[in-house]
């Protein structure tokens, strides 16, 4: 081989040289580069799902908001699950036919003659009862009286027997007037409770046994008993 030969032998192996250098650096930049895209998608990936996941959340949190919004107020984000929601309950009615009347005050016993009801009623001022008797029209006459005795069985003007007498006046006749339970006269009641709340007597208050013997225990010689009209 010549001089020359050996010249152009050496630029040929030279150049493939150069040849292959720029296409391992081409492939291994080409590596790179395909890693680095490979990183971003698998990010972009990963950064995608979390997104998925979380979407409902904020979804559900922002229905809830709605719900509650109104308008120009501030929209919560969370409802907290222990809150109760309470309705007051409105006191008792009290049938006016069993309202207590203006009577005064104190510690007393009240009885309509109009309403044919009576009252008990404690220093507080508290209601501790109310009950329909049975009394006579206009009688006694209205005002404020005091016990003045008391009997635990009585007999009536006919014969009968009136058990817890409570007098707290009298007559036009000069008869006691008081409270009692429902007379017994041949063996059987003069009425029926039923009837209580019916002006049927000849001047006392009759009274059911259970409200004859709370009367009895209630009242004292010298306390109150107030008559309304």
């Amino acid at each position: 081989m010549s001089t020359q030969d050996d010249d152009e032998y050496r630029v040929v192996r030279r150049r493939r040289s150069d040849t292959r250098s720029r296409a391992r650096y081409l492939r291994g930049a080409a590596v790179v580069v395909a890693t680095a895209v490979l990183g971003v998608v698998a990010l972009a990936l990963a950064v995608g799902a979390f997104s998925g996941a979380s979407a409902p959340v904020r979804t559900a949190a922002h229905a809830v908001a709605s719900e509650d919004a109104t308008p120009g107020a501030t929209t919560p984000t969370t409802r907290a699950s222990t809150t109760t929601s309470t309705t007051a309950v409105p006191p008792p009615t009290i049938p006016p036919d069993q309202v207590l009347p203006e009577s005064g005050s104190g510690r007393r016993t009240v009885f309509s003659v109009g309403r044919q009801r009576m009252w008990w009623v404690d220093d507080a001022g508290t209601v501790l009862r109310t009950s329909p008797v049975s009394g006579r029209p206009n009688t006694p006459s209205t005002g404020t009286f005091q016990v003045y005795s008391k009997t635990l069985n009585a007999t009536g003007l006919d014969g009968s027997r009136m058990d817890y007498f409570v007098r707290f006046t009298k007559g036009p006749n000069g008869w006691a007037i008081g409270f009692h339970d429902i007379p017994i006269k041949d063996g059987a009641p003069v009425q029926t409770e039923e009837q209580l709340g019916q002006p049927l007597s000849h001047g006392c208050i009759r009274q059911r046994e259970a409200d004859a013997t709370f009367t009895w225990d209630f009242l004292e010689v010298g306390d109150t008993v107030v008559v309304v009209a």
